[in-house]
């Protein structure tokens, strides 16, 4: 078949552009190593930008240097961390990273060459052959441990890793404190003991606590001030005979009240004073509401709080412990002195009772509040004490399930010794107070003679009598502030599940004697049926031994109740023996 010219012209051209396409890609494939050589010579002309080598600065290998204003417990820490620690864990804190391991040089790889090298440190160490050291600053650092208390536990029982248990209970806590310096959650100038590590966590910064002394002994200067400046003006009013109004307190007391029996050789102020006690229970035991926590894994730590970090705390505290001390004092001198002085007589049985069951409540609110401490000091009141509620026949076990919470010490018996305390216990406190106060004013104030048969018929104002309370209250309020700013309120570590010898822990000192009755044989003969005995036999000496007689009140030692005051002396003495032989016992030859 034969082509036409116009189709031979179409070939032609066709042809001819197949040509050209393929001449010009055989072309480009021959060149395209060329250009790739020269591009290749022209980049290996250029010089690279040089990179920064890698150094150590070997001032971190040096003794640390630790600033004034840190505790010495934290200086003689970085050292002992410096000698022993550092190696594993950095000079920061930072564990064994590769940056640190290359610090050491050949000395960080010395399982291949079996020595340290020529330059080794003084303190010879093996650094581990793989990186696991763990940090110990940083971001996640110590998750494991919740506070300073169970970091030093674990530094006493488990460091070095080489040799376990080389560093004493004191070097323990010296490397605890500078650990967490590290971690920056340390106070500069604290230092660490089983009383207040555990209100240091290892995971939050704390505030520097401050000194309050300075202010304490200023507030107690104020009150001495106070006290003297009263003195002075009574003086000066018995000058002037200035002409006062009743106020709001004054109207709380009778209009006047024989002078004779105001006197405070008389009353020993033992009745005012512990109503000023109560009040400042009250008020501290409020303030510390805010910071105590009635879990058993917090409420040891959440006094230590209270005790080392909060502004105010440590003497919140102390104030708050060492009045209820001072209230069962109180009120046990107000006891004797109702019944040596006749006080009971006829129409004042009542107001007796009312305040036997006011003494016997401050001796329940005083124990309450002991185990509400729950660290290891409390565990006598908590094991034995309460287990003296199983020993009554039939109802022993509701009464302890009652009082505990359950058949034993539980995670619900904080918040239920905090509810006796707090609600029930204050609650009364509270209502026999004011009923008391109430039965003393209705029943005439002091106990006196008949008008016709007293000595001197002098009666001291209400105005007087105010101010004699307000001075006795600002003379305790400095003795309290004195004694709370240098004698702390006990407390030890927070109460673990371990299990300690029960014999040799003391119950509260207001119960010493009890635990000395325990050691003669049956609990529930010693410890319940002679208490309650006690406590009956007090409530009913008004009613079954004789009294004094009405011209025989206001004095001491009458005549008419001689049998009560010999069987009151006798029992004080007892109980005193009792706790003295249990403080001081006797030595075994």
């Amino acid at each position: 078949m034969s082509l036409t010219s116009k189709h031979k012209r179409y070939f032609s051209r066709d042809y001819l552009l197949a040509i050209s396409i393929l001449t010009f890609l055989l072309i480009a494939g021959l060149l395209a190593p060329l250009r790739a050589q020269a591009s290749h010579q022209v980049q290996s002309t250029v010089t690279p930008p040089a990179q920064p080598t890698p150094t150590f600065d070997p001032q971190r290998l040096e003794k640390p240097v630790i600033a004034s204003d840190h505790s010495e417990q934290l200086k003689k820490g970085a050292l002992i961390y410096w000698g022993v620690c550092m190696a594993c864990h950095g000079d920061r804190g930072q564990g064994l990273s590769e940056e640190w391991r290359a610090a050491y040089g050949q000395d960080s790889d010395c399982w291949q060459s079996g020595c340290h090298g020529p330059d080794y440190p003084p303190e010879s160490f093996l650094i581990p052959k793989d990186p696991v050291i763990p940090a110990v600053a940083g971001a996640g650092a110590l998750a494991r441990f919740r506070n300073a208390q169970e970091v030093h536990d674990f530094i006493l029982a488990d460091m070095p890793w080489w040799d376990p248990g080389q560093l004493t209970d004191e070097k323990a806590w010296q490397v605890t404190s500078y650990i967490l310096s590290l971690r920056k959650v340390m106070p500069k100038a604290f230092e660490l003991t089983d009383t207040n590590a555990s209100a240091i966590r290892t995971q939050s910064a704390v505030p520097q606590p401050g000194d309050d002394h300075p202010a304490v002994l200023a507030l107690t200067g104020i009150l001495a001030l106070a006290a003297i400046g009263m003195i002075a003006q009574d003086l000066q009013k018995n000058k002037l005979r200035l002409v006062e109004r009743p106020n709001f307190f004054h109207h709380l007391h009778p209009p006047t009240i024989p002078a004779l029996q105001a006197r405070l050789r008389y009353t020993l102020g033992a009745g005012g004073l512990a109503v000023f006690l109560c009040l400042i229970l009250l008020v501290t035991g409020i303030l510390e509401m805010y910071y105590y926590i009635p879990t058993p894994e917090h409420a040891a730590v959440s006094v230590e709080v209270i005790t080392s970090l909060v502004p105010f705390g440590a003497l919140t505290r102390n104030l708050h412990f060492w009045s209820a001390q001072a209230l069962m004092i109180v009120a046990g001198i107000h006891l004797l002195r109702v019944i040596l002085t006749g006080a009971y007589a006829r129409h004042r049985r009542l107001n007796y009772l009312i305040g036997l069951g006011m003494l016997l409540l401050v001796g329940l609110l005083d124990f309450t509040g002991y185990v509400l401490r729950w660290d290891e000091g409390i565990r006598w009141a908590l094991v034995v004490g309460t287990n003296l509620l199983k020993t009554v026949p039939w109802i022993g076990d509701m009464l302890y399930r009652l009082t505990v919470g359950g058949p034993e010490p539980s995670l619900s018996s904080v918040e239920r010794f905090y509810t006796w305390h707090i609600f029930v216990l204050t609650l009364l406190m509270i209502v026999l107070g004011a009923w008391h106060i109430f039965r003393v004013r209705r029943d005439g104030g002091v106990a006196v003679p008949p008008p016709a048969e007293r000595k001197d018929n002098a009666r001291l104002s209400r105005f007087d009598l105010v101010r004699r309370e307000v001075l006795v209250m600002l003379l305790a309020g400095v003795v309290l502030l004195f004694v709370s700013a240098f004698f702390p309120a006990p407390i030890e570590r927070p109460m673990t599940e371990t299990m300690i010898d029960i014999e040799n822990t003391r119950a509260p000192w207001f119960f010493l004697w009890v635990q000395q009755l325990l050691r003669f044989g049956d609990p529930f003969l010693w410890g319940v049926v002679l208490p309650i005995a006690l406590l009956a036999g007090l409530a009913a000496l008004p009613y079954l031994l004789p009294q004094a007689s009405d011209h025989e009140l206001g004095q001491w030692f009458p005549r008419g109740n001689r049998v009560a005051q010999i069987l009151m002396i006798i029992i004080t003495l007892i109980l005193l023996i009792l706790t003295i032989i249990f403080i001081i016992p006797t030595t075994q030859l």
